[in-house]
């Protein structure tokens, strides 16, 4: 059925809205939230070391395997997601026996950054971010390497051969994809890839911002109002769940045909992409605005004034940079301290809150979960963080240089009774995130 033109337009309102109140990260530090969880699950930290294997080695094994269970792969997607764009029948992974490209076909195959690093390393925390560096260039690792949240680790090379902990591959692997990974796979990236990988246009995010490509891997919005959908039907083209079920599936095969290394790997991968679904921020458009001002808002603006607009998408954006910056900073320093006894990691270490795992968990569990903490959290972070940080929409957050002093300045603000509210808040994202991780983790090494 056609759209009404004055729908169309106001779609179109609505649709400049998301695409510019969307930041793209989710939690800092996806490998310091996760050791706390998994130093707490047997299930992982007891498992022996395991011997590395080079991508091409473990594709060139599995090269057969890979190229019945990707197919398998395409017709789920293809079967179970409303708004999935199809793999171009050009790009589908065929075990043609040439090792030369097998690297390239196969990141093609599951429509990854073929630029995509997958080196060879783990991550730690460096004690002093200021002191020289050792172990990789961060731009062995990463394809983004100007990234500030770089200077806070090391990266440790490993090769073929070596043995290392699962438990350390896993934590490394589960932030990985926010180094590169679904960075310019639409065709209004500008990329030859983006071009040729099927997605189409960006649906929502910045398609000029190197993170903002990413956003719609990320992201899920699955529980916004019926009215909004109605104006927003893009907002359905999202692709969590492919993300997750692509990983879990090679995550299985991995370790069913002795490859236990990449297993590891790839459980990481899809680990990354259920925690970014537990972020408030993730899981719904804009927190703290109701369908009924989310509307009439976009009404002003098309009546011509933008400026209800414009001070909406700030906020949010500038609350959703302050709640990953002070989670950030007080992981890292929870990290160093040793402090298990913290809210936030007993939060992570709750070992018998494991959550039954099925497809539908990512959207019907941990977006639902996440989305409906979202109010409370936009509650929170306005009452508790500086004022201006959160509440003036004429501050653009990034550009504020004490944001990294947030922690202390909520205690000099409104006391230290404000950062126990704080933690209170994100402790429920953390458990949340726990349950479902675990969840997750136990249904590939239990099947």
């Amino acid at each position: 059925m056609k759209k009404h033109p004055a729908l169309k337009f106001f779609a179109s309102i609505l649709v400049a809205i998301v695409l510019a109140a969307l930041p793209t990260l989710a939690w800092e530090h996806h490998s310091l939230i996760t050791k706390p969880l998994l130093s707490s699950m047997p299930l992982v930290s007891s498992q022996p070391p395991v011997e590395v294997v080079a991508l091409e080695d473990f594709l060139t094994a599995m090269e057969p395997v890979l190229e019945t269970k990707l197919a398998e792969e395409e017709q789920w997607a293809r079967n179970t997601m409303e708004a999935y764009a199809p793999l171009p029948d050009a790009l589908a992974f065929r075990a043609t026996g040439d090792p030369s490209d097998i690297r390239k076909r196969f990141f093609e195959a599951i429509r990854i950054n073929p630029d995509s690093r997958a080196a060879l390393y783990l991550s730690e925390l460096v004690e002093d971010p200021e002191a020289p560096r050792t172990g990789l260039d961060p731009a062995a690792v990463t394809l983004v390497p100007g990234s500030s949240e770089l200077k806070q680790f090391r990266f440790l090379p490993i090769a073929p051969g070596d043995k290392v902990s699962p438990l350390e591959v896993l934590c490394t692997a589960s932030h990985e994809p926010d180094y590169g990974l679904d960075i310019g796979l639409f065709v209004d990236n500008g990329t030859d890839f983006g071009a040729r990988y099927g997605f189409g246009e960006q649906p929502f995010g910045d398609p000029d911002l190197v993170y903002g490509s990413q956003a719609p891997f990320h992201m899920g919005f699955y529980h916004e109002s019926p009215l909004v959908f109605l104006f927003a039907a893009y907002l359905k083209a999202t692709y969590p769940e492919f993300r997750i079920h692509l990983y879990k599936t090679l995550a299985e095969t991995a370790f069913d045909h002795g490859q236990d290394y990449w297993g590891w790997r790839f459980m990481g991968w899809g680990l990354h992409h259920v925690m970014d679904l537990s972020m408030p921020y993730h899981s719904t458009v804009l927190p703290g605005y109701s369908t009924f001002k989310m509307l009439f808002i976009n009404l002003l603006s098309i009546l011509g004034y933008p400026q209800y607009v414009d001070d909406a998408l700030q906020l949010v954006s500038n609350r959703h940079m302050a709640l990953e910056r002070f989670q950030g900073i007080q992981f890292v320093r929870l990290t160093r301290s040793g402090d298990a006894a913290h809210p936030l990691m007993r939060a992570l270490q709750q070992a018998d809150a494991v959550a039954a795992y099925n497809d539908a968990v990512p959207r019907e569990e941990v977006a639902r979960q996440s989305n409906a903490l979202a109010g409370e959290m936009n509650t929170i972070l306005t009452e508790y963080m500086p004022h201006r940080f959160v509440n003036d929409p004429g501050v653009e957050l990034g550009e504020e240089s004490d944001l990294d002093q947030v922690v202390e300045l909520v205690v000099s603000d409104h006391g230290p009774e404000a950062v126990e509210s704080l933690n209170v808040a994100i402790g429920k994202t953390m458990t949340l995130l726990n349950t479902y991780a675990r969840g997750y983790i136990t249904s590939i090494l239990v099947n």
